[in-house]
């Protein structure tokens, strides 16, 4: 732990803003140099061997790779003055030293390259992946989770990689996100350089979430970044979320496919409206008694199959019953062929309806 809490207090103090590439400044320059210097003091080495100890190319070559690793099994060795002088000189001097800073580069870069990730510098170069740009203000760590655990247990959406782009996680994604599989990028989304870096133009999902759902500035916020996308251009279906209702054409023809108000209690809303097209929109009328509502009739019922149950309704009139209360648990939409009995059934009506216990008697009946 002390030593984990060290490296990240190096890390932070470094800069990296100026290099976007995945790799360290010139590692991959000087590593090849040290390699080739390294391979040239072997073979030096192994031209001394071969015109002071009169030994073969391959005899000199593997004394010298088994000195420079430190291996040293001793089957060969020096015995000239001249042998040893070029061995202590182009491999105890110069080659080993050179091998240790090789490797010290090597950690250095691997280092490097986590500490990008953890702190959001990294450039995942994702394709066909979950994009989810922006985090909502409030309880943002509770929220994306339960988000992302929904798209895992969707069996459609469950084996894309999800990525997010967002500038609140600078300090390193929540233990239980990164658990989940999730990589972030941090950034402000209002930025084309940074939705280039998340490859906006090759995810398959797009989902621009309101950053405070309480504030209708957030829908000028979704449009930027939904004009921003547009602009790259992206083969993805993109799920935005609008405060106010007015701003839904705004913001499909600024390119989002679907529109969905925030609901934050429940993140499976927009996992649902990814899969299904459309469904946002019956389920938002739900909510409201604009369009559709849901209406319950407490009477009691025995043995009733659920499609014929469904088709008296149905032909009598009185909605599409969605669900059934037995013993106070809600059965929502259960096998078509199966008995019921219960004390309500919960029937989904359009605007206008209104239906009576009488009503409902008869058509049991």
């Amino acid at each position: 732990m002390i030593f984990s809490h060290l490296l990240d207090r190096r890390w932070k103090k470094r800069r990296y803003s100026k290099y976007t590439d995945h790799n360290m400044p010139d590692f991959s320059v000087r590593l090849i140099k040290l390699v080739a210097l390294l391979i040239l003091l072997v073979f030096v080495d192994a031209a001394g061997m071969m015109f002071f100890e009169g030994q073969s190319l391959g005899d000199a070559l593997w004394m010298g790779v088994t000195t420079i690793t430190t291996v040293g099994y001793g089957d060969i060795s020096p015995s000239t003055t001249g042998g040893r002088i070029v061995t202590v000189v182009c491999l105890y001097a110069l080659g080993i030293s050179i091998l240790a800073h090789i490797i010290s580069e090597f950690i250095e870069h691997r280092l490097w390259i986590s500490a990008e990730k953890k702190y959001g510098r990294w450039r995942w170069n994702m394709n066909d992946h979950i994009l989810i740009i922006n985090t909502p203000t409030i309880d943002s760590d509770n929220y994306l989770r339960k988000l992302v655990q929904q798209i895992r247990a969707t069996p459609t959406l469950s084996e894309y990689p999800v990525q997010i782009l967002t500038d609140k996680f600078k300090e390193a994604l929540p233990k239980e996100l990164a658990e989940l599989g999730v990589v972030h990028f941090s950034g402000n989304a209002e930025n084309s350089d940074n939705l280039s870096a998340v490859n906006v133009s090759d995810a398959t999902y797009i989902i621009v979430v309101a950053s405070d759902h309480t504030d209708q500035h957030s829908d000028s916020l979704t449009f930027d970044v939904l004009d921003r996308i547009k602009e790259i251009g992206t083969k993805a279906m993109v799920l935005a979320e609008a405060i106010n209702d007015d701003n839904r054409k705004r913001l499909q023809r600024a390119g989002a496919n679907i529109v969905v108000r925030p609901i934050r209690a429940y993140p499976g809303f927009l996992v649902r409206s990814l899969v299904a097209p459309g469904t946002e929109e019956v389920l938002e009328d739900f909510f409201t008694h604009d369009n559709a509502h849901m209406h319950r009739c407490d009477i009691s019922f025995h043995n009733q199959c659920w499609q014929d149950l469904i088709c008296k309704f149905v032909t009598s009139g009185i909605g599409i019953p969605m669900a059934y209360v037995a013993d106070g648990e809600v059965r929502c939409n259960p096998e078509r062929t199966t008995v019921c009995s219960g004390d309500a059934i919960i029937t989904l009506l359009t605007d206008d309806q209104t239906i009576t216990d009488e009503q409902v008697m008869a058509c049991l009946k």
